[in-house]
């Protein structure tokens, strides 16, 4: 599905709109989507989503390193039930916006739902002077619907894209999978390397992800990737290269029994388990030994591919 530009497309009057980031796509976000679903329903119209871009927090501040960059965002957003992406460019002068105007504005004025599903933290307006409950209010003397969807906890923490993206960073995988349902996943673009690993018969995918792109925590991870409809088991290197003194971060990726030429290509990579730290050997037999227990255990730990669909939708 492709985005589009809220002020480019058509009204949606009297149908169920759900408003949010929606980074990562994760449980508390998925219970919104099933909030809105519900919604959807009873309004006979398909369910939309309306997501800022870009992040406001890159106007108004520092902008986070996203979970799911825009499109993979949709991709999403679609495998769990939006049936209209909507795009709101987000700008200094939206960011300026009272709450009040933002929603006589673009939420009456353009859109003009007849539902409206949110998140218990959701805000908007300058200064995110409006809440959930100032938005209530404001659509209740349009008669417009307003559904405020509780927290999702999970150990006792709400889960959060900021909590994910924590997990994430500190390679705790298995806590990101039960708060995303699912492996965390990125696509980037396959560019030409060094070769090392050819030259030690494990040849890898460089993987150059888009700069708003959040990653793992440096490690060697099992890894699936998605290649010409195929899921294919892997091994990844995600950090600087010790050994060969080079500290700039890169995602390598060795595709088990493959072979072909991935140059040029968007690959899909998703992050079943972490293996092992980075490391600096003294040799490049030292190296070369360790790839080749890597690549053991991510036979292990992988075992029979799963479906892709369920990690990167």
């Amino acid at each position: 599905m492709f985005w589009q530009d809220v002020f480019a497309q058509a009204p949606l009057p009297g149908g169920a709109l759900a408003i949010g980031n929606f980074d990562g796509v994760h449980l508390g976000h998925q219970e919104v989507l099933r909030v809105l679903a519900q919604a959807a329903d009873a309004t006979g119209a398909p369910p939309a989503v309306l997501v800022p871009d870009p992040h406001p927090m890159a106007v108004i501040g520092k902008s986070p390193q996203l979970l799911t960059p825009l499109p993979e965002r949709g991709r999403l957003l679609a495998r769990f039930g939006a049936g209209t992406l909507l795009r709101l460019p987000f700008d200094a002068a939206l960011a300026a916006m009272e709450p009040e105007e933002f929603v006589a504005r673009i939420l009456l004025g353009v859109i003009r739902p007849a539902h409206v599903v949110v998140g218990f933290n959701f805000t908007y307006g300058r200064a995110a002077r409006g809440d959930a409950n100032t938005l209530r209010a404001q659509l209740a003397a349009s008669d417009v619907r307003l559904d405020i969807v509780p927290p999702t906890q999970l150990a006792g923490d709400t889960v959060s894209s900021s909590r994910v993206r924590a997990a994430l960073a500190q390679g705790d995988l298995p806590l990101v999978r039960a708060m995303l349902g699912r492996d965390f996943a990125l696509r980037g673009e396959v560019r030409e390397g060094a070769r090392r690993g050819r030259t030690m018969g494990f040849p890898t995918a460089n993987v150059h992800c888009p700069a708003e792109q959040a990653m793992p925590g440096p490690g060697v991870y099992a890894v699936r990737s998605l290649v010409n409809g195929r899921v294919v088991a892997g091994a990844a290197s995600l950090g600087p290269r010790p050994t060969f003194d080079e500290e700039a971060p890169l995602l390598e990726v060795h595709l088990l029994d493959f072979s072909g030429d991935l140059y040029g290509q968007e690959l899909a990579v998703s992050f079943a388990a972490r293996l092992r730290d980075i490391e600096r050997f003294d040799s490049v037999e030292a190296l070369r030994i360790t790839i080749e227990k890597d690549c053991q255990d991510a036979r292990k730990v992988l075992g029979v591919a799963a479906d892709f669909g369920d990690m990167l939708g």
